[in-house]
């Protein structure tokens, strides 16, 4: 998107009354001020129980937004039918989606890890550090360096937080790989309630896999530039308590009505329709027999579905950064579009699958990093990525070419999705991943930027030289409010503040 002078001097102004409210409150007098504003009839503690719930939906429903509006059309799972800045690179800081979300949501997750210290819980601490490391990862992978250490630290004064670097945001002393060791051995030893956990229902265990799942995500990512380290440590992992199943996967269940629907849900038709399915997405899955295609889209056809349920489903895709042309719209369980057949299952907020880890894990073996079987690996992903979305209990299966697929068992025999029959096992591994990453926030872009696979050719009518982006650049009020820390930070980009610059991970 274009740079807009206007925007930022708006967001400007709004950032300066801010610090100037706060300096006003942290130095005028309050002489009486806590009786005048006491109100006797309304609490004034807040459990960590009631911080939970919206430190982990405001989280969750950032990282879907980040999918529907940047992940998935990066890596061509879908594509934009309007305000087509993503697809054709003309990006800004995304902020709006991306910085400001994940920061503004580290306040509820800092505040659910300082009441779990006074509350004595170690099961709040642990589900904070699990969170907050998730969210840093997010950040740092998005950009390059951050703030951390200083961030959301205005009530100690810092207003003008550091940026760290991205090398000790993950391997430093109380970095995010440490951090989600800690939290697993909170989480593992504690013997105090969770309440208010709508991701898991207060089940440590589950949490524990989820610390264990991230540092696996989290270790492949730096394995290019701390390979002995990371080799270690996801040999270590694969013998840690792991998800088992996808009915293990981190994803958050939504309900049926507002305020907490999937985000996708309440949107107006034109928002909803900005986004199509990919003709590259259609055309890997049609190749591959695949029954998610019926789940990632909804056909053509569905109107003609509707009033004749014996139609053939008719899929399309549309081309990245094409100025013509359109796709199947996103699949019924994203959006209850009017004179549509529906679905009674509404899609789930992802922070990571079991299939995803599976699927890490069989990379890590691939490659000579863990002793283990990465055909073995490989497969479960497949196979747990189908029990997630429901297709499994779809076969026997008829595809969309017409292909008759009696067994999940068939579908893994087929030359284009067969281990044995892959002469690349990497980019097998890849491909698959990439399919089964659908709507997991920025991770599909994160992982094709770390390894190139699957191929992929950059977006048509791109104006970045024919060149995939490999970060976001920072926000324009950055430069302007945090400027000193904001120029540092760009001195250890290969190339300033560019879309195009390499940060540490991949130097």
């Amino acid at each position: 998107m274009e740079f807009n002078l206007i925007e930022i001097m708006k967001n400007t102004m709004k950032k300066l009354l801010i610090i100037l409210g706060m300096i006003i409150l942290a130095t005028g007098c309050d002489d009486g001020f806590d009786v005048l504003n006491n109100n006797p009839n309304q609490p004034t503690d807040i459990g960590a129980d009631a911080v939970l719930p919206g430190a982990i939906r405001s989280s969750v429903n950032a990282s879907v937004n980040m999918s529907f509006l940047v992940g998935n059309n990066i890596v061509q799972l879908s594509a934009k039918t309007l305000r087509k800045e993503v697809d054709i690179y003309q990006w800004n800081s995304f902020n709006n989606f991306v910085w400001d979300p994940m920061y503004n949501t580290l306040r509820d997750v800092n505040a659910l890890y300082n009441l779990g210290i006074e509350e004595d819980n170690t099961a709040y601490q642990g589900a904070a550090l699990v969170l907050r490391s998730w969210i840093f990862s997010v950040l740092t992978d998005a950009y390059g360096d951050i703030p951390y250490s200083e961030a959301i630290a205005a009530d100690q004064d810092v207003l003008f937080p550091a940026y760290d670097s991205q090398e000790q945001i993950y391997l430093g002393s109380g970095g995010i790989l440490e951090s989600l060791e800690t939290a697993a051995q909170l989480l593992e030893s504690s013997s105090d309630d969770m309440n208010g956990d709508i991701l898991f229902g207060g089940n440590k265990t589950a949490w524990v896999k989820l610390a264990n799942a991230l540092q696996a995500r989290l270790w492949l990512r730096v394995s290019d530039v701390a390979a002995t380290d990371a080799a270690a440590n996801l040999q270590r992992l694969a013998g840690e308590t792991l998800m088992e199943s996808a009915d293990e996967s981190a994803m958050l269940t939504y309900l049926t009505s507002a305020p907490n629907q999937f985000p996708t849900m309440p949107l107006k038709l034109g928002d909803f329709d900005a986004v199509n399915i990919s003709s590259r997405a259609v055309d890997s899955l049609s190749a591959w027999n695949d029954p998610r295609l019926e789940v990632y889209a909804r056909p053509a056809n569905a109107e003609d579905i509707l009033a004749n349920p014996a139609a053939s489903p008719q899929y399309s895709g549309l081309v990245n950064g094409a100025t013509t042309g359109g796709g199947s719209r996103l699949g019924y369980r994203y959006y209850n579009y009017p004179g549509h057949p529906t679905v009674s299952t509404q899609a789930r907020g992802i922070i990571m699958t079991h299939a995803e880890q599976e699927f890490i894990f069989a990379e890590a073996a691939e490659r000579g990093m863990i002793n283990g079987d990465a055909k073995a690996y490989y497969e479960s992903g497949v196979l747990s990525s189908m029990v997630q979305y429901g297709v499994a209990n779809n076969f026997p299966y008829e595809s969309v070419t017409g292909t008759l697929l009696q067994t999940p068992a068939d579908y893994l025999s087929q030359p284009a999705v067969s281990w044995d029959a892959a002469t690349d096992k990497w980019e097998r591994i890849a491909s698959q991943k990439w399919a089964a990453i659908y709507f997991t926030g920025l991770e599909p872009w994160f992982d094709w930027r770390r390894t190139g696979r699957p191929a992929m050719d950059p977006s048509i009518n791109n104006e970045n030289g024919d060149v995939v982006p490999v970060r976001f650049r920072y926000p324009g009020d950055e430069q302007i409010l945090n400027t000193a820390n904001y120029e540092t930070a760009v001195s250890r980009l290969s190339g300033g503040d560019t879309i195009n610059s390499e940060m540490w991970l991949l130097q």
